[in-house]
């Protein structure tokens, strides 16, 4: 039995009243696979839709996890202020005898404010006689010139002199750190620590800055707790920060069931994944990801990053290799096998980072290698089921990928934004090609593309914690491109209520949006139960030649999301999506019902 997966379309007449609020999951910037035609002397039948590489199942970036409700930002750190630095015992006992006249004050040590922001300050105090208390008062009024800026540890110092030619000499001692002492630390390296405090701790010290360093360390969720304190130093102007850190466990695991992954290799699939977040103290993480389903055996996914410096560039190397049958019954005959690997080494960099923004840029170099088997495999034939691929099955693709990313969050909204350049480089054995097949151009591994994508979500707390959350994707393509390049549409982090991949092309877009609402709460506040009401609008098409029916998938939705442990220690969701144009497919998997769930328990 053969069923045309992408040709037999029945377009419902229906309408469908859609919900107020409405939803959206993320993006997908996944790469999948095409339904080419069979090569001549094949039988004439559609092969079975899958991705090589298994991410369709996966959320995608810029926020790689699924959006969660944007918390409250933590409680800044606590800065006990230093007391303003004093004239010596011995000065201020020479001025308690001293009443003069002063025609002109000189103030050195100033590498802060400009001449007229001290003379306004000094200028009342010119061409007067001056008693003991007009001069303390003129000395706190040029330290509260620092201090109100947040320079809390600098101050003026009146020193012993003679005054001559009514001229006094007022010196201004701008503080500093001398030094940073860290505590409580197991996992961190106190160096990693010190070294970000320290782009905060310029000279002279001001509080603002520090105090932004201490809260990029607190939102670290490696870090459960961090507490400050400043205190004087051994000499005048030179403070001590001694820091207090609680961390968190740096080991990980979570356990995941979902039917996320395409029916032609199995729906349900368990993935483990374990991870240490410090691996030697320099905030390096490392996860490992070890899954399968009744065709995946395994899937294998492993990613390490370094920061190589003070400023959080960061180094990414990556690896992901599955191999998996094609399991479901029409195509079991087929006797369809699929290897995949793909290594990737990403370089980047923070441009300009508050608490509440971040843009960043990297550069990343990715090899995708694919090789597909069949029992229709003959010597000097291609594959009849990875169009453009090589004589054994193979189509591989070197890609250069300049990345943009944009967050923007508040205590109740996100706004992240990405945008990725892909180039294809005839490089490491990439697969090329320049004929042209009965479909069309064949796939070639020399293409550029681009892929942007935009997710936002916002908790409206007069409306009782309701969240909207909302995704749009673009990718174009200037060439016909591989499956491991293309676009999908179709599966939980797409169009819901169409399986995984239902099309897989070379450009296409997707708009979600979702609304969900808490039925129950933690006492924390947190939802524990929340219905959710989406809708997904999807259109998708090839570069070069004719695209087939159907181009475009829509669906309407609803969903229950269960925190079943607070603070994501373990959930529970279930989508239901109906379609808006039938789309003819094998039956007897809940996908083919719009059904799309999942579980995740953290061990630890």
């Amino acid at each position: 039995m053969t069923v045309d997966l992408g040709r037999s379309v029945h377009r419902a007449r229906r309408q469908y009243i859609v919900p107020a609020f409405l939803s959206s999951g993320m993006l997908m910037a996944t790469l999948v696979t095409s339904s080419p035609v069979f090569a001549q002397g094949a039988p004439q039948v559609t092969p079975p839709v899958f991705d090589p590489t298994l991410r369709s199942g996966e959320p995608p970036a810029p926020l790689k996890k699924e959006f969660t409700p944007p918390s409250m930002p933590p409680p800044s750190p606590v800065l006990p202020p230093v007391p303003p630095t004093s004239p010596e015992d011995g000065a201020q006992q020479q001025l308690g005898q001293i009443h003069v006249f002063v025609k002109t004050i000189h103030v050195t040590g100033n590498t802060v404010f400009s001449s007229e922001e001290i003379n306004a300050v000094t200028k009342p105090y010119e061409s007067r006689s001056l008693a003991t208390e007009d001069l303390e008062q003129l000395r706190l009024a040029l330290t509260l010139l620092y201090v109100n800026k947040g320079y809390i540890t600098s101050g003026a110092v009146i020193p012993d002199q003679d005054v001559k030619d009514g001229v006094i000499q007022i010196q201004i001692v701008e503080g500093g750190l001398a030094r940073i002492d860290i505590e409580g630390t197991n996992w961190f390296r106190r160096g990693y620590l010190s070294d970000r405090i320290a782009l905060g701790a310029g000279s002279p010290l001001q509080m603002a800055p520090l105090q932004t360093r201490l809260q990029f360390l607190q939102q670290d969720p490696r870090i459960e707790r961090i507490n400050a304190e400043l205190r004087p130093g051994d000499q005048r102007g030179q403070s001590i920060l001694n820091v207090k850190v609680k961390e968190q466990s740096p080991w990980k695991m979570w356990l995941e069931f979902s039917n996320y992954q395409t029916p032609a290799v199995g729906a349900e699939r368990g993935l483990m994944t374990v991870a240490h977040q410090n691996v030697t103290g320099h905030g390096d993480p490392l996860s490992i990801t070890y899954g399968g389903s009744r065709g995946v055996h395994p899937v294998i996914d492993v990613a390490y990053t370094l920061p190589i410096n003070r400023y959080d560039t960061t180094f990414t190397a990556s690896y992901r290799r599955n191999e998996f049958a094609v399991v479901e019954s029409q195509f079991r005959a087929l006797d369809i096998n699929s290897t995949s690997e793909i290594i990737g080494f990403t370089l980047r960099h923070p441009l300009y980072r508050t608490l509440t923004d971040e843009l960043a840029i990297a550069i990343t170099g990715e090899r995708l290698y694919n090789k597909v088997t069949s029992i229709f495999d003959n010597p000097g034939s291609p594959s009849p089921f990875i169009n453009g691929s090589s004589d054994t099955g193979v189509s591989s693709v070197s890609a250069l990928r300049f990345v943009q990313e944009y967050v923007h969050r508040t205590a109740t909204s996100v706004i992240a934004a990405r945008s990725r350049f892909s180039v294809g480089l005839d490089v490491l054995n990439a697969t090329t090609n320049s004929g042209i097949s009965p479909s069309g151009p064949l796939p070639d591994g020399r293409f550029f593309s681009w892929l942007g994508q935009l997710q936002a979500v916002r908790r409206f707390d007069d409306w009782w914690g309701m969240q909207l959350l909302g995704q749009f994707n673009l990718q174009l393509a200037n060439d016909r491109l591989f499956p491991l390049e293309q676009i999908p549409l179709g599966g939980r982090f797409s169009v819901r209520g169409y399986r995984e991949n239902t099309l897989i092309r070379d450009n296409g877009f997707l708009f979600s949006v979702e609304s969900r609402f808490p039925l129950i709460r933690y006492a924390s506040g947190e939802p524990l139960l929340q219905f959710a009401q989406f809708v997904d609008v999807g259109r998708a098409w090839q570069t070069k030649g004719e695209t087939p029916d159907p181009q475009t998938l829509a669906s309407v939705g609803l969903g229950l999301r269960w925190a079943v442990l607070p603070r994501d220690r373990a959930r529970f969701e279930l989508y239901w999506g109906v379609p808006l144009n039938h789309v003819t497919h094998p039956a007897g998997n809940l996908q083919d019902h719009g059904i799309h769930l999942q579980a995740v328990v953290q061990v630890f």
